[in-house]
């Protein structure tokens, strides 16, 4: 009896997440988690921009091989992907704020 009531209540539970998780995709869509787009950044230069875009476009691999080589690169996709920016064109101006 234990068994059938322990996978009644797991079988809810997962019912449950994947019919919440059905609904608010389009919320989730429409607004990009900032502290996700920062760890995709500091993991893979430019991949933190290419987020907040929806993943539109192409994969930013100059980016993520220049973050790899330069700081600086690196550290310009993490700001701008805090910012919420989802252009994909490098920022050199490293000593300034982005817009």
């Amino acid at each position: 009896m234990k068994k059938y009531l322990t996978s009644a209540v797991v079988a809810l539970g997962l019912g449950s997440m994947l019919f919440a998780a059905a609904i608010h995709t389009e919320e989730a869509e429409a607004a990009p988690d900032a502290v996700a787009a920062i760890i995709l950044s500091s993991s893979m230069p430019g991949t933190g921009e290419w987020y907040n875009a929806g993943f539109s476009g192409g994969f930013p691999l100059v980016e993520c091989i220049l973050g790899e080589i330069c700081p600086c690169v690196r550290l310009a996709s993490i700001i701008d992907a805090a910012a919420g920016r989802t252009d994909d064109g490098l920022r050199f101006d490293f000593w300034s704020s982005p817009n």
